[in-house]
């Protein structure tokens, strides 16, 4: 006999428009960070589109912006309170990391803790996305590739986008 197993996301319009709106943010944050350390690094995420142009690789980073938000808003919309709640007992246990973090926490605890969460799933976008997938499309595309596959200031602006995607999208959800 065999089990059928299916997985459901619960996601509501509301969710849907703030990971768009995160994920633009997020883009254009991290997009600036990547064109001012090397502009070619625009040039070859556009060329993953067949866009290989400075307004390319901006069209083409605001897209995979969206696209990667929306699965960081589907993992988080069904635990966002438990994060929050997580997040604040570990900023009570260390009196500096409460000092810091208590005004945040009481302004947006969302925002905050996504905050910190979305610098993680950057970093990991950066990994998986910039350092496997951007080589090993743009070389079966015949396209060379200037960046470095492992690039500590890329993973940075990476982690910025997750950064500001989880925030913005934290701000919206808690508002």
């Amino acid at each position: 006999m065999t089990e059928t197993r299916t997985f459901a996301v619960d996601i509501t319009g509301e969710q849907v428009e703030a990971a768009v709106a995160g994920g633009l943010f997020g883009a254009f944050q991290g997009g600036l960070l990547l064109q001012l350390w090397n502009p070619d690094a625009i040039r070859e995420i556009g060329a993953t589109v067949g866009m290989a142009s400075l307004n390319g690789g901006w069209l083409a980073l605001f897209g995979y912006g969206v696209l990667f938000g929306v699965p960081f808003s589907a993992v988080v919309s069904g635990s966002a309170d438990t994060l929050v709640t997580t997040f604040t007992a570990l900023s009570r246990r260390n009196a500096v990391l409460e000092k810091l973090l208590d005004p945040l926490l009481s302004r947006s605890p969302l925002g905050a803790t996504l905050f910190a969460l979305g610098q993680g799933y950057g970093i990991l976008v950066g990994l998986l996305f910039w350092s496997l997938f951007v080589p090993g499309w743009l070389a079966v595309l015949g396209h060379s590739t200037a960046t470095p596959v492992f690039d500590p200031v890329a993973l940075f602006s990476w982690a910025t986008y997750g950064g500001m995607m989880g925030l913005v999208y934290g701000l919206i959800r808690d508002h």
